[in-house]
């Protein structure tokens, strides 16, 4: 029989075709891992096993295999990177250990101590982890120790806070006989402390000791530098207070005093909102609001803003007239 035009006899591979058959199966078995590859995975160390030995014996005869040598370097590389995927495709660190001990491989393949390797990684992560951990310990710590000696407030300033803290919180809740013994225990660590010698007085007003109330806020004005500070003060506790129309007074001879006193008007806005007089408050926040960025205290002009903002939002939500 004549053979056809087409045909093409075949050779019988040689050694060098049989090992570069063996890493291209090497480098597909290893690209399809956490492929479904399964524990057919398995079968990759014995075949790094059959690649090492002929490398070595083509090494042993002279023979150059240095493009083969670098492609079975490139995949042991692919799976040092892929071991924690190679021991979850065949089922777990168990069964390459199982596969080990009946093939006693040379420690030096280290193909077969893949399990090892994932755990050594893990060990290192916790070490390094552990040491993030004792650092940030350590610098925590320093912030505590340095804050404790240089910034911490002393026993009286924290004791002192501690009951303006609290007579605040009762003025609020319009507990005024409450607060008013707070900012005597206060005033008991802090006798000169301004802020709170104005809050007495406001307290003492509001429960009807006029007498009292006059001598305190003598009393308080004298510590403050000028009129105009102790006015500010004196609004914003009878804020706190609930005593708007008085916040407004003060708020207002502040101002005349000083008319570039952007926080006098701020003052101005929050005693008119609280009484509900929506307008007034939004006019005396704007004036607030040119002053600032005047004078380039831009953050006093954007949480202005911000009041501002927030009462536009409630008079739309208010329902009108009718409706």
């Amino acid at each position: 029989m004549a053979k056809s035009p087409f045909y093409v006899e075949s050779k019988p591979l040689t050694r060098s075709d049989e090992l570069r058959g063996q890493i291209n199966e090497l480098e597909a078995m290893i690209g399809r891992m956490g492929y479904g590859l399964g524990q057919g995975a398995l079968a990759i160390p014995a075949l790094f096993d059959s690649i090492s030995t002929s490398l070595a014996s083509f090494q042993a005869a002279g023979q150059s295999m240095r493009a083969e040598e670098t492609r079975l370097e490139t995949v042991s590389a692919r799976l040092r990177r892929k071991a924690d995927v190679f021991l979850r495709e065949i089922g777990g660190a168990s069964v390459l250990r199982e596969a080990r001990q009946a093939r006693q491989p040379d420690p030096e393949n280290w193909w077969w101590f893949v399990d090892q390797l994932v755990a050594n990684r893990r060990r290192d992560r916790m070490l390094r982890l552990l040491r993030l951990g004792a650092g940030a310990a350590v610098v925590l710590l320093l912030l505590f120790v340095l804050y404790q000696r240089f910034l911490a407030p002393d026993p009286a300033t924290r004791e002192r806070l501690r009951h303006q803290h609290n007579a605040e919180n009762l003025a609020l809740q319009q507990d005024m006989v409450g607060a008013l013994s707070e900012v005597e225990q206060a005033l008991a660590v802090a006798p000169d402390e301004p802020v709170l010698v104005v809050l007495k007085g406001v307290l003492q007003r509001e429960l009807g000791q006029d007498s009292a109330s006059k001598e305190t806020f003598a009393a308080a004005e004298a510590i403050f530098e000028g009129r105009e500070d102790f006015l500010l003060a004196r609004a914003r506790a009878s804020l706190l207070a609930g005593q708007p129309e008085a916040a407004v007074a003060d708020a207002q001879e502040a101002v005349e005093l000083n008319p570039q006193l952007a926080h006098g008007y701020v003052l101005m806005g929050r005693a008119h909102e609280q009484m509900a007089e929506h307008m007034e408050a939004i006019f005396a926040y704007e004036q607030a609001i040119d002053l600032a960025e005047e004078q380039g205290n831009y953050q006093l002009a954007g949480t202005t803003r911000i009041s501002v903002g927030i009462l536009m939002q409630r008079l739309q939500a208010q329902p009108k007239e009718g409706q």
